[in-house]
């Protein structure tokens, strides 16, 4: 009797939408009567006579579900009569419905042998698919609590009560009756059942999975059949799947408009069960037939156990095997996946990470084949690297242009490889450091790129007050850290060794040992990305090799001191004379000194002994040797200024010393007073002279054999003079021999630069001359260079008093005559210095008699610069009229070039600048 009032209840809610629903119980002459009366639609008189049929539809009334009566009406006659009652049914258009139910009380008038006795049902749980059916028809929210699926949280329900082996029947109908009524015909057949009450619902199950037949109705809500035919044959991996169509709609266009939606099969309600039960069973035998090479394709690539994966040509994912879920966690349920897939990085947490699957999509789309590694994200959160292969193939059935890919999980090899590269880049930069702060700027700046971090701060707790602070921003220090890092670095500190600690928001920290204390070091991520897992471990494992390494630097750094400290003593003189400019590049670091050497000595009667030699070899062994040979040579050369009996003496001393074989010497005597230089040449490159006017001499005279090689005893000796305002240049071979070109092409070059640079002070041509000839990867030996331009530039300190005026002028002549200018040119110049000097006396000391006064002058191959510096203050000009006095500004300007007056709180400096002809 329940599933009878349930029915009818569900029936008339189906096309009642506004009023009410009464059901009424009465005894009536020894029978159950019950009324149901809607305020419903109505069925029209001509109709009423098929009122009962199954399937039944009418025409254009208005229901809330699309299939008419279903089988309700018909099972409910059905089951009246078996018990011996009668139902009918009163109807006016637009006023409702009335059905009427009679039954006799008792079981007496049955016939006998058709009464059983039956047990307690529950009512609930029949009502349960009406009660789900009536709310999905209402336009309202349910409740709390509610279902609203029709079986399970999924919407479909299961049997799994088939013989193994059993065809998967997948059964879409949106009447609960007839989901019920196809679901017990189909599981009673042996099949396996699983039935859904919607298309969205039929297409997500066989996505997940590929059952052997669909049987869906025709007139669904949302997705209804014909439309589910299309979706599923518009994707690869359901385009073969069977589908019987069922439908109301009786006739021969109906059926036609079906089968050429894609179906299989079409069959009319109402049905025979047997006719349902064999065209589901020829329409298995023939698909199953149809896809055997489907199916085992499917089973070969679910086989793969590399992911595989099948794209359109916009780049949306269409197809999947199950290695692919196994990895990223995301199932066949959800195809098509869209060219943006969700295991792609985040564009606004991971802007590194999605630029790099971009890039790979535009490969993947843009060429016929490639191979690519890409960060991917799991369906869980956690980060995987793929290695992908992707090529273009064309579809044989419909001609577009697919795209078909495996990948593997290569996140294990990945960060194996990002450790090891970590580890080499910062075993490179802790080498390459000379000292332990070089080291830690060198450790940050690594860590900063990779981590591409904001920044990277370092706190060395090493017991003062205020720790020290290193960081990638030059300006970071301690009282600069807002209070909650400092209070972070603390705490840091006061942790265990090499335990990170993370902010999964900002950065992530460790202490490490350093040599000074413990050092608290931060990595500041900012808002780009979290802090992951391998983050933290790869930073635990820098981290220890960073403690070993800056140890390493510090041990190294003593020892480079105490070196460097032997190789000062033995390089050459730290103040070189007047008019004097050297350069040393050594080819070996970090040491400062090699093989090579430069040297100059303070003779008697003002003579300059210069020397530059070369030992074999370079590094550490190489500066051995030179800095005993420059001892040497020094001393042989104090004790006779002989230039070629100092290569004498030198080359026995040199054939008894380990390492001084085949060392070259240039040894020279000069006067600069005149320019007059002896010199003599053991197997050197010669000395370059240059004069104003860029003629050059090489000085080849002299010449012998390198040191420590048999042969004569006797060394030549020539002679030479530095013209005035001429440059001399020593060097080693090291500045000039290139592989694969002439000691001459090397010459050429350096005297090509000097007489380019013949105007620059011999400081700034020393720098030109290094700087233009190095090659591209630098120096790959020790060079040595030595210059000297004729005169040395002349420097007088005086008393500011008129009595020191006359020593200056004689001075400044002396020096004047030695640079070779003209008398007119020399009178000029002497003009404007006496004006000079006798400005900074009168005005610059007028009020602090006895102050000092400088004066420097320096010549060029075309000009002279002058310089007179006082330590007082100007007194500022008011000419008055009829007065010859502050004329010596105007006489200045009318002999020099240029004059530039520059005052200071310390004094005034008077710049002037002379053109020589």
């Amino acid at each position: 009797m329940g599933k009878i009032i349930l029915n009818l209840l569900s029936n008339a809610l189906k096309f009642t939408f506004d009023g009410a629903i009464r059901v009424r119980l009465r005894a009536e002459h020894g029978r159950a009567v019950v009324t149901v009366v809607d305020t419903g639609v109505g069925v029209p008189a001509e109709e009423m006579p098929r009122l009962f049929e199954r399937f039944h539809r009418i025409d254009n009334a208005r229901s809330r579900s699309n299939e008419g009566s279903g089988i309700g009406l018909a099972l409910v006659r059905e089951l009246v009569g078996l018990q011996g009652g009668d139902v009918s049914a009163d109807s006016t258009i637009g006023q409702g419905t009335t059905f009427t139910i009679g039954l006799p009380f008792g079981s007496g008038h049955l016939p006998p042998g058709t009464v059983a006795s039956g047990g307690e049902r529950d009512v609930s749980a029949a009502a349960e698919p009406f009660v789900e059916e009536a709310l999905r028809w209402l336009p309202q929210e349910p409740s709390a609590g509610t279902p609203t699926e029709v079986a399970g949280p999924s919407g479909w329900e299961t049997t799994t009560d088939a013989r193994p082996g059993s065809a998967r029947i997948l059964v879409a109908d949106d009447n609960a009756d007839m989901r019920e009524y196809l679901s017990r015909l189909l599981r009673a057949a042996g099949y396996r059942v699983e039935a859904v009450n919607d298309g969205h619902l039929a297409l997500q199950a066989a996505r997940a999975s590929q059952p052997d037949l669909v049987v869906s109705d025709v007139m669904m809500p949302g997705l209804d059949g014909l439309q589910l035919v299309a979706a599923l044959r518009a994707e690869p991996r359901t385009a073969g799947t069977p589908v019987l169509l069922l439908s109301a709609r009786a006739g021969q266009e109906a059926s036609i408009e079906g089968l050429e939606a894609g179906a299989d099969d079409y069959l009319v309600k109402p049905f025979a069960a047997a006719e349902l039960l064999a065209r589901v069973r020829t329409n298995v035998t023939l698909a199953r037939l149809r896809n055997h090479h489907a199916r085992w394709r499917t089973a070969l690539i679910d086989s793969l156990q590399e992911a595989f994966f099948v794209c359109d040509e916009n780049g949306s994912v269409v197809e999947i095997n199950t290695t692919f879920t196994d990895i990223l966690g995301y199932g066949p349920e959800g195809l098509p996946y869209p060219a943006n897939p969700p295991w792609w990085p985040s564009r606004e947490t991971e802007p590194e990470a999605y630029q790099q699957v971009t890039d790979a999509l535009t490969q993947l789309t843009g060429q016929t084949s490639g191979a690519y590694t890409i960060p991917v994200t799991h369906r869980d959160g956690h980060r995987l690297w793929a290695a992908a292969a992707f090529n273009q193939v064309q579809d044989p059935d419909t001609g577009r242009r697919v795209i078909v890919g495996t990948f593997r999980d290569v996140t294990a090899e990945h960060y194996a490889v990002q450790r090891e590269s970590a580890l080499a880049a910062l075993s490179i930069r802790l080498s390459q450091a000379d000292n332990l702060a070089d080291a830690l700027h060198g450790v940050l700046d690594e860590l900063r790129g990779l981590w591409r971090a904001t920044r990277v701060l370092a706190a060395v707790f090493d017991g003062s007050h205020t720790p020290t602070i290193t960081a990638t921003d030059p300006h970071q220090r301690w009282d600069t850290l807002t209070d909650q890092r400092r209070r972070m670095l603390t705490d840091l500190r006061d942790r265990p060794l090499l335990t990170t600690v993370a902010d999964h928001t900002t950065g992530v920290g460790i202490a490490v040992e350093h040599p000074h204390g413990t050092m608290a070091l931060w990595i500041d991520l900012g808002e780009r990305r979290p802090v992951t897992e391998q983050d933290e471990t790869l930073l635990a494992l820098l981290a220890g090799h960073l403690g070993q390494g800056l140890r390493r630097v510090q041990h190294i750094d003593q020892q480079r001191e105490t070196a460097l400290a032997l190789q000062r003593a033995i390089l050459g003189p730290a103040q070189l004379p007047s008019g004097f400019a050297a350069r040393y590049a050594p080819a070996t670091r970090p040491l400062k000194v090699g093989g090579d050497w430069y040297d100059t000595i303070a003779l008697v009667d003002g003579q300059i002994g210069i020397v530059v030699g070369d030992c074999v070899g370079h590094g550490l062994r190489a500066a051995t040797v030179m800095g005993q040979l420059r001892s040497a040579c020094r001393a042989l050369l104090l004790q006779d200024s002989s230039p070629s009996r100092t290569l004498t003496a030198l080359d026995r001393f040199a054939a008894q010393l380990p390492g001084a074989l085949c060392a070259t010497v240039f040894c020279g005597v000069l006067d600069p007073t005149t320019g007059q230089l002896r010199y003599a040449s053991a197997g050197h490159p010669p000395a370059i002279v240059t004069s104003p006017d860029g003629n050059t001499r090489l000085l080849d005279q002299g010449h012998s054999r390198p040191l420590g090689v048999r042969g004569s005893a006797e060394r030549p000796e020539a002679e030479e003079r530095v013209p005035a305002r001429a440059t001399l240049m020593l060097y080693t071979d090291g500045l000039v021999e290139r592989r694969r070109q002439p000691l001459t092409a090397g010459i050429g070059q350096v005297v090509t630069v000097i007489q380019n640079g013949r105007a620059h002070p011999i400081e700034t041509l020393a720098t030109d001359v290094m700087d233009q000839l190095s090659p591209p990867g630098g120096y790959d030996d020790d060079v040595a260079v030595l210059l000297y331009r004729h005169p040395g530039p002349l420097e007088l300190d005086f008393a500011a008093e008129a009595t020191g005026l006359a020593p200056v002028r004689s001075a400044l002549r002396s020096w004047l005559e030695r640079c070779g200018l003209s008398p007119t040119n020399a009178y000029n110049v002497l003009v404007a210095a006496g004006e000079a000097c006798a400005n900074a006396i009168e005005h610059g000391h007028r009020d602090n008699p006895g102050g000092r006064i400088r004066l420097r002058a320096t010549a060029t191959a075309d000009g002279l610069h002058l310089s007179v510096t006082d330590s007082g203050h100007w007194k500022t000009p008011q000419p008055e009229a009829g007065n010859h006095r502050g004329r010596g500004l105007l006489l200045m300007r009318a002999l020099m070039d240029a004059i530039t007056v520059t005052p200071s709180a310390t004094g005034t400096t008077i710049d002037m600048q002379a053109r020589i002809p």
